[in-house]
Order: structure tokens, then C-alpha cells, then sequence
């Protein structure tokens, strides 16, 4: 895992990307930390509580980022930050979505974004 996550961190470094967004991560809360590297300026994460789902938003360091509000879904589903880039608005918005169909999920992230938006 060690060796699989430090080849994954490498080629997302050379994406060269400002903004990256993971799904999948696998992690759990405690485990967090082990997405930091020294390009990475800011790490956001909405995690479950077993060893999947799991959703991340890493921002490059050296980006202006300014987190103004953050909401995480308890199942590890979506992760949704708001703030400012030079007095900019801005949302990152991550979803992991269900692999079936789930008109509940679609309305209560739809809904909980629209609200975060309105709050900014």
C-alpha cells in the first residue's frame, strides 16, 4: 500500500495539476495524512468508516487557496469546499457516486451543494 500510494503521489506530481480531485482513497480518517508531500500545500477529505469509499481534494502548494467552509458526507460520498483564489468565489465539488441508481443520493448532494453555494 506504502509502495502503491507513493507511485500514485509521483505521477500526480507530474500531472503538474494545481487542482486534483480522488475518489476511491480508501482511507480512513486516522489515515489522512498519508496524502501529504511537500507539493502539496492543502489536503481536504471526506472519508468512511471502514477501508472504502472515500473521496480527497488536494490543492498544490503555492496556489492562494482560501477555505471559507467545507461539508463531508458521513458515508465517504462527496466532499465540497468553498472559498476564494485571489477574492474569487469558488467550489470544489467531489463526488463519488453510488454504482446503482439512487435518486436519493443525486437529490440530498444536489440539495447540500445548492446550500453551501448560497452560504458563500
Amino acid at each position: 500500500e506504502r509502495i502503491k500510494r507513493g507511485k500514485i503521489l509521483a505521477q500526480l506530481k507530474a500531472f503538474n495539476s494545481d487542482v486534483i480531485f480522488l475518489q476511491e482513497t480508501h482511507l480512513k480518517v486516522h489515515d489522512q495524512v498519508r496524502l501529504r508531500a511537500n507539493w502539496i500545500g492543502q489536503t481536504f477529505h471526506s472519508s468512511y468508516t471502514s477501508k472504502s469509499r472515500g473521496t480527497s481534494i488536494i490543492i498544490r502548494k503555492g496556489i492562494p487557496f482560501k477555505q471559507k467552509n467545507t461539508l463531508t458526507d458521513k458515508d465517504g460520498r462527496y466532499l465540497i469546499v468553498t472559498g476564494e483564489i485571489h477574492a474569487t468565489p469558488i467550489t470544489l465539488v467531489n463526488i463519488y457516486a453510488p454504482n446503482f441508481d439512487n435518486p436519493h443520493f443525486f437529490k440530498k448532494s444536489s440539495i447540500q451543494s445548492q446550500d453551501i453555494i448560497t452560504k458563500m
